[in-house]
């Protein structure tokens, strides 16, 4: 019996919810995600890298990024975007696997408003982690750490 087939199967699943207020304008706020330069710079948490992305920001457009830490960018997310409207509101599907074992499935929304200081940002991603190869406490702080990344650099 491989290894693979003795896993033991399952799905577990989580809700993270995430606000961060910026100083800056919802449009540039939204441009973080819409310009591959800007994105680049945050995409990826801590002090990991991405070692290869494609990029398609649009609804409907596809994109795939392989990253992680500088010695072994295992990851990869696979990401479709399904709703985009400018400066107001991005919603993204995607898989993410570590050395070819997929280990979640997410659905992400990120909510801009206009608030008088700048921008007010809800990030609510719905995943379900696979076969305990991922976590919601590792996940968050990822997310959290990329959300602190774009405040640096507005």
């Amino acid at each position: 019996m491989t290894v693979a087939a003795s896993l033991v199967r399952s799905a577990e699943h989580g809700t993270i919810r995430l606000e961060r207020m910026y100083k800056a304008t919802p449009a540039r706020v939204f441009a973080a995600w819409a310009e591959p330069a800007a994105r680049a710079k945050w995409d990826v948490p801590g002090r990991w890298i991405i070692a290869e992305q494609t990029f398609d920001f649009r609804e409907g457009g596809c994109e795939v990024k392989r990253f992680g830490p500088v010695d072994d960018p295992r990851f990869v997310a696979e990401t479709r975007y399904v709703d985009v409207v400018p400066e107001r509101r991005i919603v993204y599907a995607y898989g993410m696997t570590s050395r070819g074992e997929r280990i979640s499935i997410s659905l992400t929304t990120v909510e801009l408003s206009p608030v008088v200081a700048g921008t007010h940002l809800i990030l609510t991603e719905q995943v379900t982690f696979l076969d305990g190869r991922d976590n919601a406490i590792n996940r968050e702080e990822g997310l959290s750490s990329m959300l602190d990344k774009i405040g640096l650099g507005l």
